[in-house]
């Protein structure tokens, strides 16, 4: 395992005691921001790490526009929110998923190079939960990777 595999791992044990999660991904803006690639999953079958999501047609602009290209955290409250917002909502949902909440992974000089993405059952992100869920993730997660493309994630 790797040095970055294990501090995600430590995270999402925080994350998982402490905020509450079913599924807990980590996924790296990749191809100039163009593709999302996931390099770290509570759910290797369902979410293998290396698999990956388009922008333009798996996820709905205004995810992006968030999560992307702000340092807004992100939350879809309701699986009705899942369902505007995600291609695969099927799949997230029949985990027994009925919300997310996405928080930016931010470099030195505040670009985004990924998000951590956290799925719970509706109504676990609370406004304290997410503000816990953003503390853990602003002290315990790993760098941006230090083999980068253009967009500053793994290649």
């Amino acid at each position: 395992m790797t040095e970055q595999s294990v501090a995600w791992a430590e995270l999402h044990d925080r994350i998982e005691r402490e905020v509450g999660v079913i599924l807990f991904t980590v996924l790296a803006f990749t191809r100039g921001g163009s593709r999302m690639e996931r390099i770290y999953s509570s759910h290797p079958v369902e979410y293998p790490v290396g698999g990956w999501k388009d922008v333009a047609t798996e996820v709905s602009p205004e995810w992006i526009a968030i999560s992307r290209d702000s340092a807004s955290t992100f939350l879809a409250a309701t699986p009705a929110d899942l369902r505007s917002i995600f291609a695969d909502s099927a799949l997230i949902e029949s985990l027994g998923v009925g919300s997310i909440l996405n928080v930016p992974l931010q470099r030195a000089d505040g670009t985004n190079w990924g998000t951590v993405n956290m799925c719970g059952a509706e109504g676990t992100y609370t406004p304290e939960r997410v503000a816990l869920a953003e503390r853990l993730i602003d002290e315990l997660a790993p760098p941006a990777p230090s083999t980068t493309d253009s967009e500053g994630a793994s290649s």
